[in-house]
């Protein structure tokens, strides 16, 4: 296996594409895209292509994934033949000189020559006209563009050079890479670079590693590398270090090669793998790079295996800081730091993420806990309420016991929930109003009043039950809306314990909650979605631990109404963040507390 760079002018040799593979496909849409590619790289700029897959058979280049891209460029520098040289040929294997029609080989060498609207023997000869004539259009005869083109292709434009033995089945790689279209990933093209061998000489024996690794510590690499890759499929040692999704690396390892090259999330493609062939090409000992691999896993797995760290870390992972800078931090070499000083700067960056300021330049302004709004800062609450819950875990000291970053950031879309919903305007059409009257007269049902309050409840539900009979009746005349808005204030009066509704998008009546598109339920009372729990619960659903204990009325004093979300359950639910959040004393260093959010958290505003 060899792995190389290559500037497109300087491909040598002559490639031939056997008959496993389909002819030339690519029209107008492929072509002029890879024109646009190339053209809009600013000048100067280095951009890399997509690999090409070739095995050397008796000096000849069998060209097993990349014959539609090649086969593109070689016509492009036909056209551009006054400004760049071509030093390669290539001949489809079905498609050779015989019986008097003109061969693939000597259709691309005359190409500019040929009339283009003359008939065509076979359909690679019809697409490879076609594309000729499209590049040609494309152009336009601009000697300016034609120009920048060709000095891009002799300087700039790379493409990934990946030769496999002569050995190895073309058909089982061609197979591989073209069923589904699966490309060569970054991380395998890295792996490439650790583990190439160079090319083999006549007598089946390697010439030489163009890399520098010895083959022992190639095969220590290949085990080191099996070992992390099934670390990193560990779906909670996953979700602990990124909130990406796993399905985007197919190789888990690219992650690994991403943080340490730091990828932009706009960046090419291939941009990982073209930052560690500099980094090889430029380093005298290649192993080095591996080192610094295994001493990024090893520090992730210790943070991962330590209880206090797995929760802090995965907290600001969680929300928006990077782990490489995290890595940055930790192994500084010009900035040691004791692992002491580690755990109080991991604290510091918590206690800074919970400062939240809105604003810009001179207008910044710092937002008390008491004054966040849902409907203003909705972000800022729901990192509240993440750190709430993980702090309230790991607070509690069971190992055994370890706040789910899989399951948080996996298992449903998660997002901030009114506890008690006091209103019920985003319901727009006849189905969501039913649902609602009907999960919520389920709720009346279940409370155990006096007989005055019965005969309230009996006459909202006779109403409610008109309602749904209406929505059910066919050709209806009459306006749902309004009689769906006539019923419904009666029915959040019953079910709401006080009416201060200036609380309603504040902290004291937000809570993590999975409900998906149900608008019915997002809009109900606080009975209703408590029911609604109750359900996840039993099923085996995710539901964080604080947004449990709020609808289990945990943080509420012993004589609260169980159906309704009062006031006095609004204060116990702010006193609970307290004490987890502020007030909290760690043990570990003797009883200190450690006040993770700036100020106490008033109720009210």
């Amino acid at each position: 296996m060899n792995l190389e760079e290559k500037i497109i002018s300087e491909i040598t040799g002559n490639f031939t594409i056997e008959a496993y593979q389909r002819g030339y496909r690519w029209g107008k849409d492929e072509v002029e895209h890879l024109l646009a590619d190339i053209n809009e790289i600013p000048d100067g700029q280095k951009y890399c292509l997509q690999p090409v897959v070739v095995k050397s058979v008796n000096g000849v280049y069998e060209l097993i994934d990349g014959q539609q891209r090649m086969t593109t460029l070689y016509l492009i520098m036909k056209y551009l033949n006054a400004y760049v040289d071509i030093k390669y040929s290539i001949e489809y294997t079905t498609r050779k000189s015989e019986n008097g029609h003109v061969g693939s080989r000597e259709l691309l060498e005359t190409i500019d020559t040929i009339d283009l609207s003359s008939p065509s023997s076979n359909i690679d000869e019809l697409f490879i006209k076609k594309s000729y004539g499209i590049l040609k259009t494309w152009f336009n005869g601009e000697k300016s563009k034609m120009m920048s083109f060709a000095n891009k292709l002799q300087k700039y434009i790379t493409i990934i050079w990946y030769e496999v033995d002569g050995d190895e089945d073309s058909v089982s790689i061609f197979t591989r890479l073209n069923i589904g279209k699966i490309n060569l990933t970054n991380a395998e093209l890295v792996k490439a670079l650790f583990l190439s061998r160079g090319k083999k000489d006549s007598e089946g024996r390697y010439a030489g590693n163009p890399y520098g690794i010895e083959e022992k510590k190639q095969h220590e690499i290949a085990l080191g590398w099996d070992s992390m890759e099934k670390d990193l499929h560990d779906e909670k040692f996953w979700s602990f270090i990124t909130n990406e999704k796993s399905d985007r690396y197919p190789i888990r390892m690219e992650l690994l090669f991403d943080m340490i090259e730091m990828k932009p999330s706009a960046e090419s493609n291939f941009y990982t793998f073209n930052r560690f062939y500099e980094r090889f090409k430029n380093s005298d000992n290649r192993y080095d790079t591996w080192e610094l691999i295994e001493r990024y896993m090893q520090q992730l797995k210790e943070w991962y295996n330590d209880f206090d760290l797995f929760h802090h870390i995965g907290f600001l992972v969680a929300t928006g800081t990077s782990v490489k800078s995290l890595l940055d931090i930790a192994m500084s070499v010009e900035n040691p730091i004791k692992k002491s000083e580690f755990r109080l700067k991991v604290l510091d960056m918590i206690r800074a993420r919970m400062v939240f300021i809105v604003g810009e330049k001179d207008n910044k302004e710092e937002i008390d806990y008491a004054e966040l709004n849902y409907e203003k800062h909705s972000d800022f609450i729901q990192c509240v309420l993440l750190l709430f819950n993980v702090e309230t875990i790991r607070q509690k000291g069971d190992e055994n016991i370890r706040f789910p970053f899989d399951r948080y950031k996996n298992e449903g879309t998660w997002s901030l929930e009114h506890i008690h919903a006091q209103n019920s305007e985003s319901l727009k059409t006849n189905q969501e109003w039913k649902d609602w009257l009907e999960i919520h007269k389920k709720s009346l049902e279940s409370l155990e009043v006096d007989s005055e309050g019965k005969k309230e409840i009996d006459d909202v539900i006779s109403k409610m039950d008109t309602v749904i009979s209406h929505i059910n009746e066919k050709g209806y005349r009459g306006s749902i809306r309004d009689e769906f808005n006539a019923v419904a204030p009666a029915v959040i009066n019953i079910l709401s314990d006080g009416d201060d509704k200036s609380q309603m998008h504040t902290l004291s009546n937000m809570a993590l909650l999975t409900v998906g598109e149900n608008a019915a339920l997002n809009n109900s009372t606080f009975d209703v979605k408590r029911m609604k729990i109750i359900s996840m619960d039993k099923a085996g659903e995710y539901i964080p631990t604080c947004t449990r204990n709020v609808f289990m009325k945990y943080y509420s004093s012993s004589d609260t109404k169980l159906h309704f979300w009062s006031e006095e359950d609004r204060k116990g639910y702010i006193g609970a963040m307290n004490n987890v959040l502020f007030d909290y004393k760690e043990k570990n260093i003797g009883n200190k507390e450690i006040k993770l959010i700036k100020d106490k958290i008033h109720y009210g505003n």
